[in-house]
């Protein structure tokens, strides 16, 4: 269901960003003096630099919608932003009884006065900005944060996220039959150099990954223990993806999205929390733990000399 609506969101971002990028070439072209005659008079600059300054704004903006994935929440926060600072000039075209875009009656230009918060909500909604509202207040008012959550580790106990306060912590999504399985040595090595400044890493056996880790939880301790020597903490096997996803990574998923979506691709997902409880960083599964050591120094605040 989620891959879906991904999917969607998509589909929709890419419709309207279409639909900045052929309005911006209007704004240079067959209707340039329609958006000149809603430009207010209020305004201190010509109404022909207004029309050109919005139509280099909104062709960055529609490119941007279709091809700049990384950062479509951003790009969705700008587009949104960029949609109410214009609405003025549709509640002057109301007011003034402007015939433009061919709506010569009162009707139709109250009609278009409400398309333009549909716009706005379709900007959020299409780039997940509206979810990264949603989730950034609810943290502000007191909502979920890392240490909110709990988990069981491979003896059944209940660990409490917030006994990890004050540690910068990577969070990963394992598996002992996978080609990725060697990472586990490169993790444990980060362990044991920095465990000491406060850093921890927290491993989540997962099976969602082409049967990668079939094991009961004693077997998975077993081997992470004696084939790759990881003393590192290890949790018992849970679902990433899906309607049976632990709450943990349903957190980490909304906070830092993934490429294409926010869904877990592949084993070895790494999540890196600062000291605060603040998700920091995602790092995707073929990135080495050795690649990850700099970010884990600079929330250690290590220096190479030390």
């Amino acid at each position: 269901m989620r891959t879906q609506t991904n999917l969607i969101q998509k589909i929709f971002r890419v419709i309207l960003g279409s639909f900045m990028v052929m309005a911006a070439i209007g704004h240079f072209t067959f209707q340039r003096q329609e958006f000149q005659a809603q430009v207010p008079n209020w305004i201190p600059l010509s109404k022909d630099a207004v029309v050109i300054l919005s139509g280099i704004a909104e062709i960055s903006l529609g490119l941007a919608m279709i091809f700049w994935k990384q950062q479509r929440v951003n790009v969705g926060l700008a587009l949104a932003m960029f949609y109410v600072l214009i609405f003025p000039g549709n509640i002057a075209q109301y007011i003034n009884h402007t015939d433009a875009f061919g709506l010569d009656t009162d009707t139709a230009r109250l009609v278009r006065l409400f398309f333009q918060p549909v716009l706005i909500l379709w900007a959020l909604w299409s780039t997940g900005a509206l979810s990264w509202l949603r989730h950034r207040g609810s943290r502000l008012l007191g909502g979920q944060t890392f240490y909110n959550f709990e988990a069981l580790d491979t003896r059944g106990n209940v660990v409490k996220m917030g006994d990890f306060k004050g540690k910068t912590v990577l969070v990963v999504n394992t598996a002992t039959q996978c080609g990725l399985t060697p990472q586990f040595e490169g993790l444990e090595s980060l362990y044991q150099t920095y465990k000491e400044k406060d850093f921890v890493i927290l491993g989540f056996p997962c099976n969602q990954f082409a049967n990668q880790e079939p094991g009961d939880d004693a077997a998975i301790a077993q081997t992470c223990s004696i084939n790759f020597g990881v003393t590192f903490p290890l949790f018992a096997k849970i679902d990433v993806n899906g309607k049976n996803a632990h709450p943990l990574f349903v957190y980490l998923k909304q906070e830092l999205d993934g490429l294409f979506s926010d869904d877990i691709k592949w084993n070895f997902t790494k999540f890196l929390i600062d000291k605060n409880g603040r998700p920091v960083k995602r790092f995707a599964p073929v990135t080495k733990p050795a690649a990850i050591e700099p970010f884990v120094k600079q929330q250690l605040q290590v220096h190479d000399h030390e």
